[in-house]
């Protein structure tokens, strides 16, 4: 074969030929991705000339909302009207009989029409979300664009959702959000194609909905005086000086459901009860069992104060209920029944003569009591019952809806019992949790929730049967707002997580892929979100790094949940440039080490990130370690492991735990060695209410008998503590630290000691 430059010149040049000749398929990426998409050779162009039309009267305010969320960045003034026949250069929405369900839409957009049809207004109001995004990110601006056309690929779409029921909640008690966000938020959803908006009005922390009844609830229970400064178990919490307070009037409530409602969300009310109740009580103090005065808390978390099971207090709940009920047109009303504290229950005698006169045996069943009660009240108001798993405990109201949060175990079982069910459990779908465990990550509750691991969740657990699964109806995400505070931050921790569930709850499971996901459409959707001034988290970019033990080598390993993103990194905790070195491979550590690392994003043309982990290989690696108290679970191998936590976001993972115990080791070096310094770290409470130890002793020994001490320090200055003593030859090594044991918080009645690692050298 003739191999000249002359001769692979023109292959080379017939190869680009016919490249060139092929017919060129335009692509959009749309989010959630739709179930069938067949792009075609083409495009629409939207000129100033287009006309938008519709064929019904359900499909017009649908056509007008698309032809004024084009009018800002466009110029465009396109006229809506009514048309039987479409026309060259048209927009046309159509209510039509179509094989899908009320919320399915097709999308056809050819050379000189686009045909919007579904058999509902809410399936047209979906397609439109989907024709937004097949037009360029520009469009997202509210501020004129210089531009003849606007191009939208030839495409047909068939698409609609796999969950009746996609939610998202906001808490607006622990922080309060004035009207113009909550609108913004409901944009997001419907933008995302969620179509439950779950408003979190009343908790500890304020009452926000006015009840003409009971005013005090808003002008005593919706103020707080300051707010706990760092997170609400810190070792030694402070507060600010800074009184939070609002609530909403009825008819800015009315004015957000009509806004929900022109978009096709639902708004779900919760007034919680009867734990998370303070505000109530800083009202109304008399509806406790102690009946004594209460403040609307400054602190978050759970607290004793609770509704008392009484007939005045049923009678007050049923008439807030009776005007909640009249303001929302819902079909649902969410009564809480999440983390009730029994103490003053127990210390009742009301309580006591209550239980003998039901044949109540339990605490359980008091709160199961008073959830039926309540149950009752808003089911003769013709409302469906939504309460969080908690209220399975002690028999369950008939006909509740149960929202599983602490985790699946509560849906799975109400499924089984035939109730229906929504999936809300805080270790995926909770999106107040921390984003990645980069050191530049604004503070948030407790808990990691990366954009990988929301996108990957299933509502539907797999050994389900069909007929089980069929009652979860769906799955709803969380923002609580105990450390969110504005609505940049907000904005922050939202994007791009709510983009992920909006395509797990939109999406079926054979049509979801996390690398089409995270390499295509998440670029596109940052681009969207930036024309939108949305302040939007890059941690699926951001630097993720472990380290593994192998044999007696310690090696560290660099990731990022967006696959084929460059990382560069130093080892001596000096902040990384594109100088650095590039990871390539894992890294073999020898020596006290503090990788630093971030991540380069092409399409924002910077680095972000900055992870950091501190590795010491060290002499107790892989050496027989006895216990004389019990850590949790397996978590005493984190003594071990060659990486300290104590610098590093917070995670219960990398601590060795003993709850109300002291740690009592003793290493086995299996020889006689030389050691000269032992190195501890632990959590002394940066984001937990957790002590650091009262005392901290090493002791030699060759014999488990005779017991040389090495070091004895007490109220050690945290959170790590580097002992140096003269080199003593020894085989086995004692450590113990001494747990402190002194709660003072009836949620934490035994004080945990989390210790890192014990290092030797």
């Amino acid at each position: 074969m003739n191999r000249t430059p002359f001769c692979k010149y023109l292959k080379n040049s017939f190869l680009l030929l016919s490249l060139l000749l092929m017919p060129y398929f335009a692509t959009a990426y749309i989010t959630p991705k739709p179930s069938s998409t067949e792009f075609r050779q083409g495009h629409f162009s939207l000129t100033s000339a287009s006309k938008v039309t519709y064929n019904h009267l359900d499909a017009k305010l649908v056509a007008e909302q698309f032809s004024a969320f084009l009018r800002p960045p466009t110029g465009y003034q396109l006229a809506v009207s009514q048309a039987d026949k479409t026309v060259k250069s048209s927009i046309n929405f159509k209510i039509v009989d179509l094989p899908l369900g009320d919320e399915g839409y097709q999308l056809l957009v050819k050379k000189d029409i686009i045909e919007v049809t579904a058999p509902t207004a809410k399936g047209l109001f979906w397609a439109m979300q989907s024709l937004r995004q097949l037009l360029p990110t520009e469009i997202e601006s509210r501020m004129p664009i210089n531009r003849q056309s606007w191009q939208i690929p030839q495409v047909m779409i068939s698409d609609e959702p796999r969950f009746a029921y996609r939610g998202m909640h906001l808490d607006v008690s622990r922080h309060f959000f004035d009207v113009a966000f909550v609108k913004r938020y409901i944009d997001w959803l419907a933008m995302h194609k969620f179509n439950v908006f779950q408003w979190h009005l009343t908790d500890d922390q304020g009452w926000r909905v006015a009840i003409d009844a009971y005013p005090k609830l808003t002008t005593i229970g919706a103020t707080r005086p300051n707010t706990i400064v760092g997170h609400t178990y810190d070792y030694k919490p402070l507060f600010d000086n800074q009184p939070v307070s609002g609530f909403y009037t009825k008819a800015q409530i009315k004015e957000v459901i009509e806004y929900a409602k022109a978009r096709h969300i639902e708004v779900i009310p919760e007034i919680d009860i009867p734990g998370h109740s303070t505000a109530i009580l800083a009202a109304y103090p008399e509806l406790s069992c102690h009946q004594q005065a209460v403040s609307v808390q400054a602190q978050f978390g759970i607290f004793e104060d609770v509704l008392c099971p009484r007939e005045d207090v049923f009678e007050f709940l049923a008439v807030i209920y009776k005007e909640v009920a009249t303001l929302f047109p819902s079909q649902y009303i969410h009564i809480g029944g999440d983390e009730v504290i029994k103490k003053q229950w127990l210390a009742s005698p009301v309580v006591k003569k209550l239980m003998q006169q039901h044949n109540l045996t339990t605490p359980e069943q008091v709160q199961s009591y008073f959830i039926k009660r309540v149950a009752k009240i808003v089911q003769a108001l013709d409302k469906k019952v939504i309460g969080w798993d908690e209220i399975l405990e002690g028999g369950v109201a008939d006909d509740a809806v149960i929202m599983s949060w602490r985790g699946t175990e509560g849906g799975i079982q109400a499924a089984k019992m035939g109730h229906q069910v929504i999936m809300s459990p805080y270790q995926y779908i909770y999106l107040d949790a921390y984003q990645s465990r980069n050191l530049d990550e604004p503070k948030a509750i407790h808990g990691l929730s990366g954009l990988k691991h929301v996108y990957q969740y299933n509502p539907q657990p797999n050994h389900l049967t069909s007929e089980q699964q069929a009652y979860i109806i769906g799955a709803q995400g969380a923002l609580w707002t105990e450390y969110i505070k504005t609505p940049r931050h907000a904005e922050y921790m939202l994007f791009p997580r709510l983009s992920a569930l909006a395509e797990t709850l939109w999406s079926s499971t054979d049509n979801k892929s996390w690398p089409d996901y995270s390499q295509n459409r998440l670029p596109e959707l940052l681009k969207r979100y930036q024309q939108m001034h949305i302040y939007t988290a890059k941690s699926a970019y951001k630097p993720i790094i472990s380290s593994t033990i192998k044999g007696t080598r310690l090696l560290a390993e660099i990731t990022t949940e967006v696959a084929n993103t460059s990382i560069y990194y130093t080892l001596d905790g000096s902040e990384p440039t594109l100088s650095s070195s590039l990871y390539q491979q894992p890294l073999s550590i020898t020596e006290y080490t503090q990788l630093r690392a971030k991540s380069y994003v092409i399409s924002l043309g910077r680095l972000v990130g900055d992870a950091r982990l501190t590795l010491l290989p060290h002499l107790a690696i892989g050496k027989k370690i006895t216990l004389a108290y019990p850590a949790t679970g397996d978590s005493a191998l984190k003594l071990q492991d060659g990486q300290f936590a104590y610098d590093q976001f917070y995670s219960a993972d990398d601590y060795a735990i003993f709850y109300d115990s002291d740690l009592n080791a003793i290493i086995d070096f299996e020889d006689t060695i030389l050691v000269k310094q032992v190195s501890l770290g632990y959590n002394s409470g940066r984001h937990r209410q957790l002590h650091p130890p009262t005392k901290i002793k090493v002791f030699g020994s060759n014999d488990q008998q005779n017991w040389q001490p090495l070091i004895n320090v007490t109220d050690p200055q945290g959170p790590m503590s580097v002992f140096s003593f003269p080199p003593t030859k020894v085989r086995y090594l004692k450590v113990i630290a001494i747990n402190s044991k002194q709660s003072n918080d009836s949620q934490i009645p035994k004080l945990p000691l989390y210790i890192d690692e014990i290092a030797v050298q």
